[in-house]
């Protein structure tokens, strides 16, 4: 009998650990080199992956007649020096599978363990911007690292913040978290319902709205 209850109970402790290693969950993610990087936030992997970063928009480098807006060179240069040649975790949003440009939209955590989409808004890189798939989570810690380059003046705040434009009042859409200059609203149409006023540029950003593109609000570069 004492046979029997332990070949019993080593089948018991087999098929525990059998079932448990099924249960486990993935890690989520996956691991891949950065082969080449757009701007500030988007990048090439050795996959042929072409990866956006979530919540977050640096400014553009400009093409097909467009100038590039200000900071884009130093949020570009930001990007490569800390991913270019090197491995990093994605991790794509859930449910988001691309964007409309066929982008894999992710948070992407770099060999320190840091998120690079935080560090490019605490350093003030760029801005944070809100779109369908976010988290609560993430939208939490890209807000405060905003808030935090906001109240240091980081990066490219310094001077978008001294501008003459900086003290104007900006006219939010609750919906879709993008704001505009008051010419720009006339346009957008906007419901007065959805309607939200800021003093300045430094509210509207600070409530994690963002520019309405058509609007120009971002300056040129210098």
């Amino acid at each position: 009998m004492r046979g029997y209850a332990r070949i019993f109970s080593a089948v018991l402790v087999a098929a525990f650990f059998v079932l448990h290693t099924a249960a486990a969950p993935a890690a989520p993610g996956f691991s891949a080199t950065v082969r080449q990087c757009i701007d500030g936030d988007t990048v090439v992997l050795d996959t042929g992956q072409r990866v956006r970063l979530a919540g977050v928009d640096t400014p553009e480098k400009g093409s097909k007649g467009t100038p590039p807006q200000y900071y884009a060179r130093e949020a570009q240069r930001f990007t490569a020096e800390r991913t270019q040649g090197r491995e990093v975790r994605v991790l794509p949003l859930s449910g988001a599978s691309t964007d409309r440009y066929k982008r894999l939209v992710a948070e992407l955590v770099l060999p320190s363990g840091e998120s690079l989409n935080e560090r490019l808004l605490r350093e003030g890189m760029g801005s944070f911007y809100a779109h369908k798939d976010l988290p609560a989570q993430l939208v939490n810690r890209l807000t405060a690292a905003q808030k935090e380059a906001l109240d240091t003046r980081a990066g490219c705040w310094k001077h978008v913040l001294s501008l003459p434009e900086a003290h104007a009042v900006y006219v939010g859409n609750r919906n879709s978290k993008r704001f505009f200059s008051l010419g720009c609203l006339r346009d957008a149409r906007v419901t007065k319902r959805n309607q939200v006023r800021f003093a300045n540029l430094e509210a509207a950003f600070r409530a994690g709205y963002a520019p309405a593109r058509p609007c120009g609000i971002w300056p040129g570069a210098e």
